[in-house]
């Protein structure tokens, strides 16, 4: 007979890395009247499918981080589909890489998150440069980077908080 054991990533659980990514890029479009934070504001999103990308990306689908970058796209206002295929390259990047990235330490992963960000934000600024076709403020993109940077391991701790969520069962 069949156990009818309820895996733990089943139904509402096996939402949260998106529902959670979701949070962050409606966090990204709120308005902060901080002097320092009115252009550069970090890549949320970045951080959350990099994570999701090392700990659950069969939670997280490339349909999901395309829909998720396209949503960003739209509210943003910026080139329609450039933060969808930016993330979209970053998930592929991540799980291509598969067991080397799990099998290493927080500070391993935020070192190739760093080279991740920065290669995020200069295509960022490439990108929207061409679309618009003037030449954007470079020191905004990167700022955004260096930003997105300081802020990963509070955004990461936060996120393996959700994790743990998927991992253990309501009591």
């Amino acid at each position: 007979m069949a156990s009818l054991e309820i895996k733990p990533e089943k139904g509402l659980r096996g939402l949260l890395p998106f529902i959670s990514t979701l949070v962050l890029v409606l966090l990204m479009q709120i308005q902060y009247r901080l002097f320092f934070l009115d252009n550069i504001f970090p890549f949320l999103s970045l951080i959350s499918v990099y994570y999701w990308s090392i700990f659950k990306p069969r939670l997280m689908p490339v349909a999901a981080v395309f829909l998720l970058g396209l949503l960003q796209d739209i509210l943003s206002g910026g080139p329609l589909g450039m933060m969808a295929l930016l993330l979209v390259l970053v998930q592929i990047f991540v799980v291509r890489q598969g067991r080397r990235f799990l099998e290493k330490e927080f500070l391993f992963n935020w070192l190739v998150f760093i080279f991740v960000a920065l290669l995020f934000g200069l295509s960022n600024w490439v990108i929207a440069s061409i679309y618009l076709k003037e030449t954007q403020n470079f020191l905004n993109s990167f700022g955004q980077s260096m930003l997105t940077i300081a802020i990963f391991p509070g955004v990461a701790w936060a996120l393996s908080w959700v994790r743990y969520l998927l991992v253990t069962e309501n009591r």
